[in-house]
């Protein structure tokens, strides 16, 4: 079995407004980037152009989380709209590779739509000056993914994306390390993300488990069994990217940053999870 993605590079979501959404995620201790315009081409071949969103990201040394918002959140960008008509929340998962064309081949090869190899790119602050971070992505199945734009992309500066100065927060997360997906079928999504992957999968009870070379795995679990993991918070239409788990060393200090902040994290095990209501759609898990 060919596997193509050694991480989840990062996972994206929209928000109604960034600054708002922002602010949060820095009362639950993390540092975000500065804002970064985003521009892109849809289809192979296409000139690059703004499109009027950007985004500031959570970082970590090898992926992250992206939020996406409006440069004006009076007047929505349409990408950024076309999200927030279903929902504010999980919209993107994408998996890292270095050969986004053999990806593009191989999904072709199993009857499975592609977007074909596309680039994007955005300006990024520098400690030398601005400068323009390029990418590679491949969309899947564009018309067959209401959970989300899922896709692989090929990072061609991570010398600008990866900045060590970003990397470390006030809250001691060290890594985005699980994007957990619900679902209204789960044999058909994990059918679905086998040949996506193109690696096994380890089913435990209700939970179906793709774990990564780098550390991070990619959960999906139904809907019926959804409150178990997630208590306290509530979903977006199913299917839907429902959460992100971040890597924390210490829950203790977690918890009482978050209940000074005003946060109501549940506590499930060694897990503390504030509920996708208070993060702008998706629920933020802490775990050891």
């Amino acid at each position: 079995m060919q596997v193509d993605f050694d991480h989840i590079n990062h996972v994206g979501m929209a928000v109604r407004d960034l600054a708002s959404a922002t602010a949060s995620f820095e009362a639950m201790g993390f540092q975000l980037t500065p804002y970064s315009p985003h521009s892109a081409a849809w289809k192979p071949g296409d000139a690059v152009k703004p499109l009027a969103s950007g985004n500031r990201c959570i970082m970590f040394a090898d992926n992250y989380l992206e939020v996406l918002g409006s440069e004006n959140p009076k007047q929505q960008a349409p990408r950024i709209a076309n999200f927030l008509a279903r929902h504010q929340g999980a919209h993107i998962i994408c998996f890292n590779t270095e050969d986004p064309q053999t990806v593009d081949q191989r999904l072709r090869a199993d009857q499975i739509e592609t977007s074909g190899v596309i680039p994007l790119q955005r300006d990024i602050d520098t400690p030398d000056g601005v400068k323009t971070a390029k990418f590679e992505r491949v969309q899947f199945a564009p018309n067959d993914s209401p959970e989300g734009y899922i896709q692989a992309a090929r990072h061609l500066t991570p010398q600008y994306i990866y900045q060590p100065r970003y990397i470390a927060h006030p809250n001691g997360c060290t890594k985005l390390v699980d994007t957990i997906v619900i679902v209204d079928d789960l044999d058909r999504f994990c059918a679905r993300y086998g040949c996506y992957i193109g690696a096994p999968l380890t089913r435990e009870g209700p939970v179906a488990r793709f774990d990564f070379a780098h550390g991070s795995r990619l959960t999906l679990i139904h809907w019926r069994d959804a409150p178990a993991l997630l208590p306290g918070t509530l979903f977006a239409p199913v299917p839907s990217i429902a959460a992100v788990s971040f890597r924390a060393p210490d829950l203790r200090t977690v918890r009482e940053r978050l209940l000074a902040h005003g946060f109501t994290p549940a506590e499930v095990g060694e897990r503390l999870i504030v509920p996708a209501e208070q993060a702008s759609g998706v629920a933020i898990v802490f775990e050891v």
